[in-house]
C-alpha cells in the first residue's frame, strides 16, 4: 500500500494465512525448487490454517482458519508430537517438549473421496539464519531501529504520519531483530538489482527504516522520506512473521523511487495510482521471494528461513489468482482510476490481473523472474514528462484508460512477448498507435521476445 492524501486502508495486502505444503527439496542443489504454478494454475485451495497463538513458556498453542468449501467432516490434526484428534477451528493442543519446532497436518476430506492437506509450522524457538552467511551489499540497508529516527519528507505535499514509533525486543520472539534485519536487507539488494540499480539514492546508499504503526492494520509505504520507510503495524510480527507484506511494501519504495531521473511517485499518484504502484508492488513482493527461496545460500538463507517465506509467499499468491478470476468472472471490467468517494478499490482486480498475466507468463517460460523483471523495469524507466501526461493522473478519460492500459500491456510485451491478444481478451482498451510509439521511445524486443509488432 502506498501512502498520498488519496489513500485508502487497503486490508486486502494483509495475506490471508495459507501455508501451502511443497517441499523445497531441491532449493539448495541449484535447481530452482520453489515456484508458483500450483498457486496460478493448480487447484484452488481452500483450507486455511495458521497459529494464532502461541505460548512458549506453557507449550499452549492455538490455531485458527477455514475452509471456504465448508466439509460436514471435522478436520484431522495431527500435531507433530504423536498426538492426533479431530475438529473443526479453532483448535488448541499444550506441548511437553518446548525445545524443537513442530509441523501440524491439518487435512481436510471433502465428498467423492477428495482431501486437502496443509501444514503449519510451530516455533518454541527464533528462525536462525545460515551459519556461513555472506556479507550484506554495501550502501542497501534495511533498518528495524530500537530509537525512532528523524524522518524528514523529501516530497510536497506528503508528511510524516505522527504514528509511526518503533519495535520493541517483545516483538522479536519468532526471529531476532538482527535476523530480520539481515533477510530484509538481502531482499533490498535484490530489488534494487531488479530495478536495473536505478533507483534515487541519498549519498550513494538506498536505506530503509521499518517502524511500527499500532493503530494500523496491515502496512504501508512511505518512500517520499529520508530516509525511506515503511510503517508495519502489529499483525507483521504476531505469529507467523509476514515476509510477503514486508516485500510489496519494499517494492513500492524502490519502484516509486525509480528512474533516479525522473521517479514514478508523486507523477503518478492519486486516483490513478494503483495500476503501476500496486502491480509492480505484487511483482517485486513475488520475485524476491523467489529469488531468496531459490538462493538461499547465496543470501545466507537458512532452509527453515526459506520454508517461512515460501509458504508466505505462496499464500498471497493465492491472493492474485482469486482477484484475477474474480475480474474475468465479473465481466472483465478495466479500470484504472480509483473513484476517492468509493470505498473499495475499483482498480483492485484490475491491476491484480496485469500481475497475474505476468507471474502466469513467467512460470510458464521456466526461466525465473530476475529477467523478466529487469527488462520490465528497463521499460517503465523510460518514463517521461509525455507518458506523465498520457498517464494523468489527477483527471480522467477515455484517452488517459486507453494509455494506461497500453503502457501496462506495453511494459509486459517487452519483458515477456507480445500480450495485446491476450489483454484484449480481458477487456482492456489498448490503443496499438500508443502501444507502436511507446515501443519505439524504448527500443526493440531482446531477440528471444520479438513478437511485438513494430
Amino acid at each position: 500500500m502506498v501512502v498520498n492524501r488519496f489513500s485508502r486502508c487497503l486490508s486486502w495486502l494483509v495475506p490471508l494465512p495459507v501455508l501451502l505444503a511443497a517441499p523445497l527439496c531441491r532449493a539448495y542443489s541449484g535447481e530452482a525448487a520453489f515456484n508458483y504454478s500450483a498457486c496460478l494454475f493448480g487447484r484452488p485451495r481452500t483450507l486455511q490454517v495458521s497459529v494464532v497463538g502461541i505460548d512458549r513458556g506453557t507449550g499452549h498453542v492455538e490455531c485458527s482458519g477455514g475452509d471456504s468449501a465448508r466439509p460436514q467432516e471435522p478436520f484431522t490434526w495431527e500435531w507433530g508430537d504423536g498426538t492426533r484428534s479431530r475438529g473443526f477451528f479453532p483448535q488448541e493442543h499444550s506441548y511437553g517438549n518446548r525445545d524443537r519446532t513442530y509441523v501440524v497436518l491439518v487435512t481436510a476430506r471433502y465428498p467423492g473421496g477428495k482431501s486437502d492437506t496443509v501444514r503449519v509450522p510451530v516455533r518454541f524457538g527464533p528462525l536462525s539464519l545460515s551459519p556461513a552467511r555472506p556479507p550484506l551489499p554495501s550502501g542497501v540497508r534495511v533498518v528495524i531501529p530500537s530509537e525512532k529516527p528523524s524522518l524528514r519528507s523529501t516530497r510536497a505535499p506528503y508528511g510524516v504520519s505522527p504514528n509511526l514509533t518503533v519495535f520493541d525486543d517483545s516483538f522479536f520472539q519468532a526471529c531476532t531483530r538482527e535476523a530480520v534485519e539481515y533477510v530484509l536487507s538481502q531482499a533490498a539488494a535484490i530489488q534494487v538489482d531488479l530495478a536495473n540499480n536505478d533507483v534515487c539514492k541519498a549519498d550513494g546508499k538506498f536505506e530503509q527504516v521499518l517502524l511500527r504503526d499500532a493503530r494500523f492494520g496491515g502496512m504501508y509505504s512511505v518512500w517520499y522520506t529520508d530516509p525511506v520507510c515503511f510503517g508495519v503495524g502489529d499483525y507483521g510480527f504476531k505469529g507467523d512473521i509476514q515476509w510477503s507484506s514486508f516485500f510489496h511494501e519494499m517494492g513500492h519504495n524502490v519502484t516509486l523511487n525509480s528512474p533516479a531521473g525522473f521517479h514514478w511517485g508523486f507523477r503518478q499518484d492519486g486516483p490513478a495510482n494503483s495500476i503501476y504502484s500496486e502491480t509492480m508492488a505484487q511483482i517485486f513482493q513475488h520475485a524476491t521471494a523467489y529469488e531468496l527461496v531459490n538462493r538461499g545460500p547465496k543470501y545466507g538463507i537458512s532452509e527453515d528461513v526459506a520454508l517461512d517465506i515460501a509458504e508466505n509467499a505462496r499464500s498471497s499468491m493465492g491472493i492474485v489468482r482469486r482477484s484475477y478470476e474474480d475480474y474475468r468472472g465479473n465481466g472483465s471490467h478495466f479500470c484504472s482510476w480509483n473513484d476517492p468517494e468509493t470505498e473499495q478499490d475499483d482498480t483492485f482486480d484490475t491491476f491484480m490481473t496485469i500481475a497475474f498475466k505476468f507471474f502466469e507468463h513467467a512460470e510458464k517460460d521456466g526461466a525465473g523472474y530476475r529477467e523478466p523483471v529487469k527488462r520490465l523495469m528497463a521499460f517503465l524507466q523510460r518514463f517521461n514528462p509525455d507518458w506523465e501526461k498520457g498517464f494523468s493522473a489527477r483527471k480522467n478519460s477515455v484517452a488517459a484508460e486507453q494509455f494506461r492500459a497500453t503502457l501496462a500491456v506495453a511494459a509486459l510485451s517487452y519483458a515477456l512477448g507480445d500480450l495485446r491478444r491476450e489483454f484484449r481478451e480481458l477487456r482492456f482498451p489498448i490503443d496499438d498507435q500508443v502501444f507502436r510509439q511507446l515501443m519505439a521511445d524504448v527500443g526493440t524486443l531482446p531477440e528471444a521476445h520479438t513478437g511485438v509488432a513494430p
